[in-house]
């Protein structure tokens, strides 16, 4: 436990420490990233910041392996240029998705692999929350029970999507046969990948 809680106290201290750097005019979000899927096995992140005015030296995103349980939390920072009010509401205006600014995963899980997961998103409700990781508690991104979501601390929650978790018949090495998808109430989190050569081609 001791240990756990240092490493958690760094954790924080370099966030802190990151948030002095950026520029006064700039906007910071945090979240922790949770796997609590079933499988022993954990899960794969390949994720990036993506956007007109992030501050791509300084923004912090996951990569890897991420085992199941406490260990595997990572924490995910999204810092973001702000312009002055004006300047900043005309641009909330006439901003497309493609030039909005979020983090953006592709998953790999037991077999089964999505591209173009959005993990956190400033212009989300929810994220107002995200912004100050020193307040006790963080905003969460948390897999599990085949979905994805995000938590804040006051008990606000975002279904993300659903993850789809293939159930399969018969599992070889990167193959898989006779697998079928359940039935989801959500959308999709990203894109659904076939194989695993889709997924490393990304």
């Amino acid at each position: 436990m001791a240990v756990r809680l240092a490493a958690v106290a760094v954790a924080f201290a370099a966030i802190a420490a990151v948030a002095a750097v950026a520029d006064s005019s700039s906007e910071s979000f945090y979240a922790v990233v949770e796997n609590r899927l079933s499988s022993a096995g954990g899960m794969d992140l390949v994720c990036r910041a993506v956007g007109h005015s992030f501050f791509p030296e300084l923004s912090v995103v996951p990569r890897g392996h991420v085992p199941r349980g406490d260990a595997g939390r990572r924490v995910v920072e999204l810092i973001v240029q702000q312009g002055d009010d004006e300047e900043e509401e005309a641009h909330q205006r006439t901003t497309t998705p493609e030039e909005a600014h979020f983090v953006r995963c592709s998953w790999a899980y037991a077999g089964n692999y999505v591209a173009d997961i959005t993990l956190l998103d400033p212009r989300w409700a929810e994220a107002r929350e995200c912004q100050d990781p020193r307040g006790g508690a963080m905003c969460r991104v948390v897999f599990e029970r085949d979905a994805v979501r995000l938590e804040t601390p006051s008990g606000g929650v975002r279904v993300i999507g659903d993850l789809p978790v293939k159930r399969c018949q018969r599992n070889w090495l990167l193959f898989s046969t006779e697998c079928t998808y359940p039935d989801h109430p959500h959308h999709y989190a990203g894109r659904r990948l076939g194989n695993a050569f889709q997924y490393f081609a990304i």
